[in-house]
């Protein structure tokens, strides 16, 4: 009987990708999944954390005081940019056992497999110890006592583990989008944000390893890839004469390898160089879709935050987008907006709700501002209560509800009238459809706009397939934000 994992992650699209490479780690030291997922059969659980706020923090060590409630017989670890900042604080949150930092988590296995004697035996309570960090993990008050440049990161090669090749049989939602992650850590010091000491200096992994990973993951039957890091806008400065090279990868990309789709996560507004949307003109491979990660568009509070952009940038990165060509719907934009931040005051807040209101975007991620121990942004002034800042973000959040749903009501009677249908749906999994059955599968365009069809037969067989999809009616979940289209499968792309 071989021992069992169950791996919970947190935050960033980064944190994924480093779990999928745990994950494949385990899998060749003989360990298998949780069966069904049930965290209460595992013999190890991993915590990949979120420290990016005092409540993400909070999320991730209840996390962790979770699985080892529900199964008090594993062996629980937690790692992740928490066990970077605060490795020492971490051994006191109950049912933790071994603490490991980012520095080493690309060791973490061989580090915790170490402390249990390479082998649990499977479905024996583990041995009690005193919890303890493993690795290098240095305590909060050192931590912050250096720049993060001073302290000593991992080589890039040890960081970049390439993805597990996806196996014959595995789950269909795995082959159908990777997440793959060519950058790490981050130069900026943005006034609220803690992740340079979780992560470190910007690394990046060479054009070449990038595209032999990218074109191993097409052979193995994923379809669609989508570039991750922690500030994706500084690939390539460290080795690329202090100049991005995103541009530079994406060409190579698409032009190396036969991937169907490629996606990139979040971007700076003055990341979105002309570079890369001239490239997605002419590319109909680039999906017309980003994430902005814009926080605000009011110059006082990116000043406050420390931001290396201005209100005008904003508006002319939007702008440009919104020209760009794309399917019904447009080209996506989702952007994060934090409210409340110190300094914004209601005049600011209501400039900002009356200028997003105006600006071409489809989507907003809005969170309450939230301290986060450490950073500068706690000594601001002007700090704004949490019930005001609550209150903002369900205004933002109304915004973009009413946005999203517009886009889906026009983009269906475009349809309508002209007769187009969506093209290249790509169905990932079967969901829960709107009459409360399985027999339902979800996907997304290219531009990002959701779809739901009922499938003919097994809903599962549908999955990594690309359908053309008539649009006949939509469907709002107001609770999450988000709408979908309800159409019916026509054919294959």
């Amino acid at each position: 009987m071989s021992p069992s994992y169950s791996l919970k992650t947190l935050g960033c699209k980064a944190n994924f990708h480093d779990t999928q490479v745990l994950e494949a780690e385990l899998r060749k030291r003989g360990w298998v999944a949780a069966a069904d997922g049930d965290e209460s059969s595992a013999d190890l659980c991993v915590v990949n954390s979120c420290t990016v706020t005092d409540e993400a923090d909070r999320q991730s060590r209840k996390a962790a005081g979770r699985l080892s409630r529900d199964n008090p017989g594993a062996k629980v670890v937690f790692t992740g940019c928490g066990a970077e900042v605060d490795p020492q604080g971490l051994l006191g949150v109950r049912g933790v056992d071994y603490v490991v930092g980012n520095r080493d988590k690309s060791r973490l296995v061989d580090l915790v497999l170490g402390a249990l004697g390479e082998r649990p035996v499977p479905g024996q309570p583990a041995q009690a110890e005193a919890p303890r960090v493993l690795g290098v993990a240095e305590n909060y008050a050192q931590m912050v006592s250096r720049h993060p440049m001073d302290r000593e990161w991992p080589a890039v090669e040890s960081v970049f583990h390439p993805l597990e090749k996806p196996a014959e049989g595995a789950a269909q939602t795995h082959r159908t989008r990777a997440f793959l992650k060519i950058q790490d850590g981050c130069n900026s010091f943005c006034t609220y944000c803690i992740i340079p000491y979780g992560r470190g200096p910007s690394r990046s992994l060479g054009i070449a390893e990038v595209v032999e990973q990218v074109r191993e993951q097409v052979e193995a039957g994923v379809r669609e890839v989508v570039i991750t890091g922690i500030n994706i806008g500084d690939y390539g400065v460290d080795w690329n004469g202090g100049k991005p090279a995103l541009v530079e990868l994406f060409e190579a990309i698409l032009a190396e390898t036969r991937l169907e789709r490629l996606r990139v996560s979040s971007l700076d507004p003055v990341e979105i160089e002309d570079g890369l949307l001239s490239l997605m003109r002419r590319e109909p491979r680039f999906c017309p879709h980003f994430h902005v990660s814009l926080q605000s568009p009011h110059a006082k509070v990116l000043r406050l935050m420390k931001r290396k952009y201005s209100a005008p940038d904003v508006e002319a990165c939007l702008e440009k987008i919104a020209r760009l060509p794309a399917p019904a719907g447009g080209a996506f934009v989702g952007m994060d907006v934090i409210t409340g931040f110190p300094g914004e005051g209601d005049e600011e807040f209501e400039w900002t709700r009356e200028q997003l209101a105006r600006l071409p975007w489809s989507r907003l991620h809005v969170f309450p501002y939230s301290e986060r121990e450490g950073t500068p942004a706690t000594r601001l002034p002007g700090t704004v209560a949490p019930e005001v800042r609550a209150q903002r973000a369900r205004v933002l959040r109304e915004l973009s509800l009413a946005r999203l749903q517009s886009i889906h009501r026009a983009a269906l009677e475009h349809c309508r009238e002209t007769g187009q249908v969506l093209e290249d749906v790509l169905m990932e999994s079967p969901v829960r459809g709107p009459d409360g059955s399985m027999d339902w599968v979800a996907g997304y365009t290219r531009n990002y706009l959701r779809v739901l069809v009922r499938a003919e037969g097994d809903a599962a067989a549908l999955a990594n397939r690309t359908l053309r999809v008539r649009p006949d009616s939509m469907i709002v979940d107001a609770n999450a934000g988000d709408c979908a289209f309800l159409g019916t499968w026509l054919k294959e792309s």
